[in-house]
């Protein structure tokens, strides 16, 4: 179910907030804590799930951490985008569960801002001009030995 107070999606890292952490770390400590609490304090299944809770906090610790940065450099932006989809990928299985934020969670971010996207999309474009002037043009697939 769409958790009433979002109102869309995030195109680029640099919307977060704390308040979106929180809420998705929120939503999965409490699925992944009645997981936990079903399967009980010992074996296999419960060390599993007490290491993705123990994954779930640090990873939420880290963007947190970095959010508070007032200038991210390149390697903090890259890793706003990883934490937030690490987090987000995690919940996407409870998806059908109450609380789980379909506007805001569902969508994966791919850039931390546009001139991180712009530079991207700019280094793919360096990329195939060196391969299209390099050798005249790129080789077909279908042309390889089998």
């Amino acid at each position: 179910m769409t958790n009433p107070s979002s109102t869309h999606g995030f195109l680029y890292a640099e919307d977060l907030t704390h308040e979106d952490v929180t809420a998705l770390e929120t939503f999965l400590n409490t699925h992944l804590g009645r997981v936990y609490d079903e399967v009980g304090p010992t074996g296999e299944i419960s060390f599993a799930m007490r290491s993705l809770l123990i994954l779930v906090s640090d990873s939420a610790g880290f963007l947190h951490s970095l959010l508070r940065v007032k200038q991210p450099e390149a390697w903090q932006r890259a890793a706003i985008v990883r934490e937030w989809q690490r987090l987000r990928s995690t919940a996407a299985d409870f998806n059908h569960c109450d609380g789980y934020d379909h506007d805001r969670w569902s969508d994966q971010v791919r850039h931390y801002n546009p001139a991180d996207e712009a530079a991207e999309q700019e280094r793919i474009r360096r990329i195939v001009d060196a391969v299209d002037t390099g050798g005249g043009t790129r080789p077909d697939p279908r042309d390889q030995k089998r």
